[in-house]
């Protein structure tokens, strides 16, 4: 998602919504006690917004096309989000009080929820603000209208400003759900429309596999050329905390579901291990079998601590009497590699990240007895995740190019070509 997405007017997507449940404009604006000029003029706009007719008018009713049928599954999504979002925001105070809960229409506006995202980033409101030509006072008075609004504190005081509280943070997540919703609705129309406006975001955990993840992108390329990939790296929360707030939509890599989060799937593909890695001709590449108490005779490159590497490496030495030499640490892999290659320096890493190099005879891959390991690697999505027809299949060139890894041989993967 941008710095500062594009919210269409909410109460203009309730209006092309009923006319699609409804059958009919003037059904529509009965059930929303409106004007029918008002809901002909919402049409014509979301029809203007996403570049094509929504629904065929006839003496019959009025009925969505086939674009408008994609973009009204998205429509519907889009209100169940913001409506479990926002109700369970107030739902608390207005049961007590009694009183049934409003529609989200009546209550929020677009630039409200727009300002509500912006905020709930401190890192780029400035940024954001820029773009929409507006100062960062005015949005977040913008976004403080919005608790008004609800009736329940989004904010806290700090030091620094204004700073999202727990129910702010849960809203904004939820918020940043329902417009992604819209996002992918349009996505989907234009790709109806023989046209891409389509970007695939993949969030690339360390050590992940980055030849099967390329070997994935190449093969999808081929077929779509015109979808934009990007992919992003990160620690695994960092990118979790992506994932949830939909500014990924998958997160490729070792799974890992912590245990308190329950709004992730995850989809195993493939079986991994770990070996010590070296620079080719190393001393120890001449042994027959490599211990634990020869691996203390050289220093190591370690990733961080609290990470798994860095857990499995730790654990080599577990019950001995002398600590491996850790100088140098670091998360980078180009990094570690230069760092082998001109010294006696050793690491620990996963065979699939490696397996490219060590084919090309950049590094020698060494087995160790105590690295016994296996490790699960796969795809982790939102639960409530429904994927574009493009995003789909990005999903399947994964599992097939995985499906051919075989990391306990010598043969590399082999890049599977998608049918056209």
């Amino acid at each position: 998602m941008t710095l500062c997405p594009d919210i269409p007017n909410i109460r203009h997507l309730r209006m092309t919504q009923m006319i699609g449940r409804l059958g009919g404009l003037s059904c529509a604006a009965r059930y929303l006690n409106t004007s029918q000029p008002a809901v002909t003029q919402a049409v014509a706009n979301l029809e203007l917004l996403i570049g094509t007719p929504i629904f065929h008018r006839c003496t019959t009713g009025t009925f969505a096309t086939e674009a408008g049928e994609i973009f009204l599954r998205r429509v519907d999504r889009f209100f169940e989000i913001m409506e479990t979002g926002i109700h369970d925001a107030i739902g608390g105070a207005e049961a007590q009080k009694g009183r049934p809960l409003p529609q989200i229409e009546r209550i929020v506006t677009g630039t409200q929820l727009r300002s509500l995202l912006v905020t709930s980033d401190p890192a780029t409101v400035a940024a954001a603000a820029v773009q929409m030509d507006v100062s960062p006072a005015s949005l977040y008075r913008s976004a403080r209208t919005l608790e008004r609004s609800l009736g329940v504190s989004l904010f806290d005081r700090s030091a620094s400003g204004p700073a999202f509280n727990a129910q702010g943070v849960s809203l904004a997540r939820q918020v940043r759900r329902a417009v992604r919703e819209i996002e992918f609705g349009m996505a989907e129309v234009t790709i109806a429309l023989g046209r891409s406006d389509v970007e695939i975001v993949v969030g690339a955990l360390p050590m992940s596999g980055a030849y099967e993840l390329a070997s994935a992108v190449t093969a999808f390329n081929k077929v779509h050329p015109s979808i934009r990939i990007k992919i992003l790296t990160g620690s695994y929360h960092a990118m979790l905390d992506d994932l949830l707030n939909c500014r990924i939509d998958m997160i490729f890599g070792l799974l890992q579901k912590p245990a308190w989060v329950d709004e992730i799937d995850e989809e195993p593909l493939f079986n991994d291990s770990y070996c010590i890695v070296t620079r080719p001709g190393h001393p120890l590449g001449r042994l027959r079998t490599i211990t634990p108490t020869a691996l203390l005779e050289y220093d190591w490159i370690v990733p961080a601590a609290g990470t798994p590497r860095r857990g499995h490496i730790d654990g080599l030495f577990r019950g001995l009497d002398a600590e491996p030499k850790r100088n140098i640490e670091s998360n980078s892999l180009t990094y570690a590699r230069a760092l082998l290659l001109g010294s006696d320096m050793i690491t620990l890493m996963s065979r699939s990240e490696v397996q490219l190099d060590a084919s090309l005879g950049a590094v020698q891959c060494l087995p160790c007895p105590n690295l016994d390991a296996i490790t699960r690697k796969g795809l982790t999505t939102r639960s409530d995740w429904l994927p574009t027809e493009v995003h789909g299949q990005f999903v399947d060139c994964l599992r097939a190019t995985t499906a051919r890894a075989d990391f306990y041989g010598s043969e590399r993967p082999r890049v599977v070509a998608l049918a056209s």
